[in-house]
């Protein structure tokens, strides 16, 4: 793992270099930090991604079993307790990484603003910035998910439906709130 995240770094790093009209990072966005609290974060959203797909899968194919129509899906598709098996999976790969970008990302925040203690981006990454809101509601559910899994036995079209409803609030954080709402996440 440590040597996927050193050639992203390095490939990061290079591809500013390969054409010239991209503006290279400011110096306070190139910390090593930095660059880990992305990459877990996006690794962290393509795992909900996954697990949102999974989602809604499992709720097609047992709407299909339940109903007795066994046609175009069940036979083509792995089965329910494999589609389970898949998604919590991959909620679980996504809660670890969401928790490393959250903390990472609280971690640079706090030595960059100790850096330039008069970035005002910095200075409104609070708890009440909206990105950083989402994020921190998106690993409550998924973390609800992956605990409820664990020790309250939930499985099955549960786990299902809060895999969807955990992207949804992704996909709030990604779309609306990046482009309609001013928060400090802008660089």
């Amino acid at each position: 793992m440590g040597v996927f995240v050193a050639v992203i770094m390095v490939v990061l790093y290079i591809i500013p270099a390969l054409d010239p009209t991209v503006t290279p990072r400011p110096p306070i966005l190139q910390s090593p930090l930095f660059t880990l609290h992305v990459m877990s974060t996006l690794l962290a959203y393509a795992s909900f991604a996954l697990a949102f797909v999974l989602g809604i899968t499992y709720v097609l194919l047992f709407k299909e079993i339940k109903a007795k129509h066994l046609g175009f899906f069940y036979t083509r598709l792995p089965s329910l307790q494999t589609l389970d098996v898949m998604n919590a999976r991959a909620i679980t790969i996504g809660w670890l990484f969401l928790t490393i970008g959250v903390v990472v990302g609280a971690v640079w925040t706090a030595q960059a603003r100790a850096i330039a203690p008069d970035d005002p981006n910095l200075q409104a990454m609070a708890l009440n910035d909206p990105k950083v809101l989402f994020a921190i509601f998106a690993w409550a559910v998924y973390s609800f998910a992956v605990v409820a899994r664990r020790t309250m036995g939930w499985s099955g079209r549960r786990t299902a439906r809060l895999s969807v409803f955990g992207f949804v609030i992704v996909l709030l954080n990604l779309l609306p709130i990046n482009y309609f709402v001013t928060t400090s996440h802008t660089f």
